[in-house]
């Protein structure tokens, strides 16, 4: 009988850890500063590297293949970026999470992208007396967003080689000036341990999700705190933020397993312009409002989404028409959701928020 229960325990064991690896990784970037804007060519073009460390859980149970036609991780990555101009950038130590779907492409190759957000140490921020030409970062902890790609080739059930394209960037999201952040694409060789062995065979007897339902709507309430001073301020306020409020509504439209379509509209009321407006006694309005179209991948209770922005009102802030905003919603519930989000105008960071998400299909 006891011989029984071990079996039987042994079994279960092996059948949990089927269902969700955990996967060790260790890779090193090499990359260049991306000099988007005149204020920050001064400092001259470096060439970061980095070393980072992953740890992940692959999940590759039939019910997440389901969710996504594919092998999804969820982990976290810890490293040290380094600048190539330690008297003025300095380095970086970021910490972030990310979602990692792995598609099957052969026996051995896989395809897979990555989407991740989290925080950044710091070791150079801005200073007016012993670091005036770091206009890229002002804080000693930012924000960091990474998006990236790349190919995996199977060496054995356990061990993985790959190589990936990414691009990193790292800004404080506006709660203090200067802010014109740290854009810098890298290619990464990567080599990943499973502590179990993997076996990828799950691709049959998968459902058609089009019997799903693929349409849905949601309503995202966020805020978000951003500085009040301007360039010409000289910085005398970089300390002081204000309130940034918001509110959208979005229609989801699911046309593969992995992706979807997303039309919405935003309106924000901005009081760090509302203050800017009032110093200068200015008549314009500090709200503004646009149009949303977009792209979002989803991976069972997670969604990672990448919109562009069309103002249809804007008297004041930053001069382009139009804005990026990237997302990574987690649902714990099925109908509400929360996560951070992230507004920029091309590769410079208007705000860093976090919204809430009442979701609903139909």
């Amino acid at each position: 009988m006891r011989t029984v229960k071990l079996l039987l325990l042994l079994i279960l064991s092996l059948k949990i850890c089927a269902q969700k690896a955990t996967v060790l990784s260790l890779n090193g970037d090499y990359g260049f500063l991306f000099l988007h804007s005149l204020d920050v060519a001064p400092i001259g073009q470096s060439y970061p590297r980095a070393i980072n460390f992953d740890y992940s859980h692959w999940r590759i149970s039939p019910a997440n293949y389901q969710a996504c036609n594919c092998y999804p991780r969820i982990g976290a990555s810890a490293g040290w970026h380094y600048y190539n101009n330690q008297r003025v950038l300095g380095s970086g130590f970021p910490l972030y999470g990310y979602l990692e779907p792995w598609y099957k492409l052969s026996d051995r190759l896989f395809f897979h992208f990555r989407g991740g957000i989290g925080l950044s140490a710091l070791t150079r921020p801005f200073d007016a007396q012993s670091n005036p030409l770091n206009l890229s970062y002002s804080l000693p902890v930012s924000a960091f967003v990474m998006v990236g790609a790349g190919f995996s080739v199977s060496l054995d059930t356990q061990w993985f080689l790959g190589l990936r394209a990414r691009y990193n960037h790292v800004s404080n999201g506006g709660i203090r000036e200067p802010n014109k952040g740290l854009n810098y694409p890298s290619l990464a060789l990567q080599l990943d341990y499973s502590l179990a062995p993997v076996s990828f065979n799950l691709s049959k007897g998968i459902s058609d999700w089009r019997k799903q339902k693929t349409q849905a709507f949601s309503v995202n309430s966020f805020w978000a705190a951003q500085a009040g001073a301007t360039v010409g301020d000289a910085f005398n306020e970089q300390d002081v933020t204000y309130l940034v409020l918001g509110l959208s509504a979005h229609y989801h439209q699911q046309w593969a397993r992995v992706s979807g379509f997303t039309a919405g509209l935003s309106i924000v009321q901005n009081y760090a312009y509302q203050n800017q407006i009032e110093k200068v006694a200015g008549t314009q309005d500090s709200w503004q409002a646009a149009a949303l179209l977009g792209h979002e991948f989803i991976l069972g209770k997670f969604r990672f989404g990448q919109q562009a922005g069309f103002y249809v009102h804007k008297e004041y802030g930053a001069p382009a028409d139009w804005f990026q905003r990237y997302y990574l919603l987690y649902y714990p519930w099925p109908n509400f959701g929360m996560g951070p989000a992230l507004k920029a105008h091309a590769q410079v960071a208007e705000f860093l928020d976090f919204r809430f998400s009442y979701h609903f299909v139909f």
